[in-house]
């Protein structure tokens, strides 16, 4: 377990989405055979992610949902607690029912108890595996969403389907694919 939040969490500490390279030298620069201007993206000196994703997975780990919290997700607490509260409250109940059954089989070493017990013992650990999937599905949650926490999506996210004809010997048309960010 310790290895799984190391590998989460150390990567963390240099990884910042949208950091641009510093160089400026580049913007509204002209091609000097065709003149053409080269289309640059400007620089993000200073960029700092205002969520540390070492922390969110920190958090998620100590307190399953605190990630989100701090990630300021706040309508996935409720469904991470839920399903945690409820996935404990199964494996605790299928526990206590293996533990009778087993008590019941010792003393009267009836068939159908070993049969019920071995049916609530799978039940057990179907229920830890649902605990550990939504324990690491946490974690991944809290670092991906504390990584995209500063990631800006734009107004006009569209695609566009646009049927041109192309001036060719055979007059064909063809249909062109615009995605615009």
């Amino acid at each position: 377990m310790v290895w799984i939040l190391l590998l989460l969490v150390l990567p963390s500490q240099s990884t910042y989405p949208q950091i641009q390279p510093a160089d400026t030298s580049l913007q509204n620069a002209k091609d000097s055979q065709s003149g053409a201007t080269i289309d640059t993206v400007e620089s993000f000196q200073g960029f700092a992610a205002s969520k540390s994703p070492g922390l969110a997975v920190l958090l998620s780990a100590v307190v399953p949902g605190a990630g989100q919290a701090y990630n300021e997700s706040y309508w996935k607490v409720p469904i991470v607690l839920g399903l945690g509260i409820y996935f404990a409250s199964q494996w605790l109940h299928n526990n206590r029912l293996v533990k009778d059954f087993r008590a019941q089989f010792n003393a009267t070493g009836n068939p159908q108890d070993l049969v019920r017990r071995d049916f609530y013992k799978d039940q057990r650990d179907t229920f830890t595996w649902y605990l550990a999937i939504l324990y690491f599905a946490n974690l991944v949650d809290a670092y991906v969403d504390a990584s995209l926490y500063d990631f800006d999506v734009g107004d006009d996210l569209s695609i566009r389907l646009i049927p041109e004809q192309v001036l060719i010997p055979h007059q064909s048309i063809r249909l062109n694919l615009q995605v615009t960010f």
